[in-house]
């Protein structure tokens, strides 16, 4: 089952407004595993070009 803030925490990678260093703090919180953050990270992101 997934952290409660997952969706949350994967909607901010997705849309480009959190990098690495806040997901890392989300680990560090308790609010995702670090298992969810790489998880996250194996999203694109959304880039302004």
């Amino acid at each position: 089952m997934a952290s409660k803030l997952y969706s949350y925490c994967l909607m901010r990678w997705q849309s480009g407004a959190w990098g690495e260093d806040q997901l890392t703090t989300a680990v560090q919180k308790g609010y995702i595993t670090e298992n969810e953050k790489t998880e996250i990270i194996t999203n694109p992101q959304q880039t302004t070009e």
